[in-house]
């Protein structure tokens, strides 16, 4: 199975004409040679589609008549890379980032009550209220929206406005559950004086997704999130249910530069993988926060991640090539690390890459 792995692009009008005219005719150019040895299953992304709400993008010149910046994201990004890869829209899942949020859209004085009632004990009362409108999470609504309409012929997709799920048919043998966190309808410029430094974004998503996955017997999930778990006011309790849980990967981003992450305790573990900015400043001269994206290769016969190929965009010469800072050779086959664990679980078959390890 293969994954692709976006993060951070954060379109606006000051890298829309580099994206115009080069970033996305090296993305695609890419992701075709990749499609072509081995066909791309979900592409992901990890957050932060638009840059500062996406205002920027409806002052461009002929896009007069929207109103979220989120269709335009999706005219000028999703729908070529779908087009020219051959996949379709139910194969593009997406959750919000910080910069996905619209602060236009909250008071300050509302702000400051919600900032005095949301604890760790109260935040599933606002959830449920969340789910199905926009009561206390006004600043969510652009992009909410636009991922209900994006999805809205998908079947096996569940929507809310906090998380959402999606299950995948690999073949005939594998359920592959996604968890689609919302972590960034709390969040905004600037802190509140009094404010929790960490974001409460209400950890019971995670619980929520996984009675559901674990009614539909799925045989992997993975969870995607925007931010580090450090991030978290509720790290403790996030941390507990991906070592405990049946969660065996979650991909993230935020911090524009590369990590990978354990989760493990003696009842589970959970592999965490974070991704570079995947255009965000394609200028950008610091090698590690340069732009770039991840393809993620599972063996689900054997549970495992096969391989990650790192890519990395060259501005000099606008075209991606391996990430050998992060990897070498630009792909990491660390195969004692990479497994995905759940507890009594059998392999229902056999990594058929082995077979070049013995002698026929």
């Amino acid at each position: 199975m293969r994954l692709i792995h976006l993060s951070d692009i954060h379109l606006s009008s000051s890298n829309y004409h580099e994206f115009v005219h080069k970033y996305r005719h090296a993305l695609i150019s890419d992701l075709k040679i990749y499609n072509s040895s081995k066909k791309i299953d979900v592409l992901l992304i990890t957050g932060d589609l638009v840059d500062k709400g996406g205002h920027s993008l409806l002052e461009i010149e002929g896009f007069d008549e929207y109103t979220n910046p989120f269709d335009i994201f999706n005219e000028v990004f999703i729908q070529p890379v779908i087009k020219e890869l051959g996949i379709s829209s139910e194969q593009v899942l997406f959750v919000p980032g910080n910069h996905d949020v619209n602060e236009r859209n909250f008071s300050h004085y509302d702000e400051c009550q919600l900032i005095d009632k949301i604890k760790e004990t109260s935040i599933e009362s606002y959830l449920k209220d969340n789910r199905t409108g926009f009561l206390h999470n006004e600043r969510i609504q652009n992009f909410k929206e636009f991922e209900k309409s994006f999805h809205a012929t998908n079947a096996l997709y569940d929507f809310t406005n906090n998380h959402s799920t999606y299950l995948y048919n690999y073949g005939q043998s594998f359920k592959i559950g996604f968890i689609l966190i919302n972590d960034s309808w709390r969040c905004k410029t600037r802190k509140i004086q009094g404010e929790n430094a960490k974001l409460f974004f209400g950890y019971q998503q995670l619980d929520y997704s996984l009675d559901y996955f674990e009614s539909q017997n799925t045989d992997l999930n993975i969870c995607l999130f925007h931010h580090s778990l450090d991030d978290y006011a509720e790290q403790k309790e996030v941390e507990r249910i991906l070592k405990s849980k049946e969660i065996e990967l979650f991909l993230y981003g935020h911090y524009h530069n590369t990590e990978f992450k354990m989760s493990y305790s003696p009842f589970g573990s959970c592999i965490g993988i974070r991704g570079r900015a995947a255009l965000n400043k394609p200028e950008e001269s610091v090698s590690e926060y340069q732009s770039g994206y991840q393809i993620i290769d599972l063996d689900l016969n054997s549970y495992r991640v096969n391989q990650i190929h790192y890519r990395k965009y060259i501005y000099d010469s606008s075209r991606f090539d391996a990430d050998t800072e992060t990897a070498e050779g630009g792909i990491d086959e660390n195969k004692q690390i990479f497994i995905l664990e759940r507890r009594n679980r059998k392999p229902k078959g056999f990594d058929l890459e082995r077979e070049k390890f013995f002698k026929s």
